[in-house]
């Protein structure tokens, strides 16, 4: 009589995670799919369409995320569209003897916690923007919102007109108190704008979002704009991009930039060891990211001087 051996797919454990993503995981069931694999993250649909995010141990926490015991993605076999079953606590991707179970329980729930700036005295939002700003061009790559890089060809030279233009165009609408549709075109403008998963548009919308949905932050017409342009314009930008935006809108961010900002609004000092860290991420997104937590700090500092 012929047996078949039964596969038993190998488990991995989830280290840390949004507490958010944790408390969904531990009810969510249904089929859900991979939407794309990298070496240090993986992209998943849930059953209901939401996009959530597989970092590998070192990848750090972050909306919508698990942190795997995991040193990286590349020998899983995993490839898009493969078909991932959800189970309270677990996800099961893959099959036969590639099979990969993640178990959720125990993981650590981290809280996307941001820190208050109403205690800050007159000034101090600009010389932290300051301060931030002179660490990202000693130590942040060219490319993004830092401008091109030498020998630039045309496209990378339109590109970086482009994005400076956009910035302008938008900050200049909240300075100012412009209209909903004018703060809208300052968005559109950025969103989608540069290469890669995030482009670098839509890595300065990100910081610069994040400051204006802190509560009693000034720029009060940023937040529902991201919004309603994000819901009108849905292919304008990468799924990923679109998530992480509409995660900033709620200030919920990757605990670099967190990092970043609470060192910054805690100690005199300039916090270069978290924006290192920040500067990391990506080719130019962390740098990217970090312009437009700089521009919103200015931006605070201006609009709470004009109350």
């Amino acid at each position: 009589m012929c047996h078949e051996k039964t596969v038993e797919a190998r488990t991995v454990s989830a280290l840390s995670g949004d507490a958010e993503l944790l408390d969904r995981l531990h009810e969510a069931t249904g089929q859900g799919r991979v939407h794309s694999v990298f070496a240090r993250v993986i992209n998943l649909l849930t059953p209901d369409g939401t996009l959530v995010t597989l970092a590998a141990r070192d990848g750090g926490d972050a909306p919508r995320t698990l942190v795997v015991d995991i040193p990286d993605w590349s020998g899983t076999a995993l490839a898009a569209d493969q078909h991932v079953t959800f189970a309270p606590g677990n996800l099961e991707l893959g099959t036969g003897p590639h099979a990969l179970r993640v178990t959720s329980t125990g993981a650590r729930p981290w809280h996307p916690t941001a820190p208050s700036l109403a205690h800050l005295a007159p000034g101090a939002l600009a010389r932290i923007a300051d301060r931030l700003d002179r660490l990202n061009r000693e130590f942040g790559p060219r490319g993004g919102m830092l401008g091109p890089v030498p020998g630039a060809g045309p496209l990378e030279l339109a590109v970086a007109r482009a994005l400076d233009a956009g910035r302008t165009a938008l900050l200049t609408a909240l300075r100012h108190g412009g209209d909903d549709a004018e703060i809208r075109r300052g968005v559109l403008a950025l969103l989608g704008l540069g290469p890669g998963l995030t482009p670098a548009g839509d890595d300065f919308l990100t910081g610069l979002t994040f400051v204006a949905a802190l509560p009693g932050s000034a720029p009060t017409g940023l937040v529902p704009a991201v919004r309603a342009v994000l819901a009108e314009h849905r292919g304008r930008t990468t799924d990923v991009s679109h998530a992480t935006l509409t995660e900033a809108t709620r200030a919920r961010v990757r605990a670099e930039l967190i990092d970043v900002l609470r060192q910054s609004t805690d100690d005199d000092r300039p916090p270069q060891p978290p924006v290192r860290r920040l500067l990391a991420i990506g080719h130019t997104s962390g740098s990217d990211t970090l312009s437009g937590l700089v521009a919103g700090l200015h931006l605070e500092e201006e609009l709470r001087g004009s109350l």
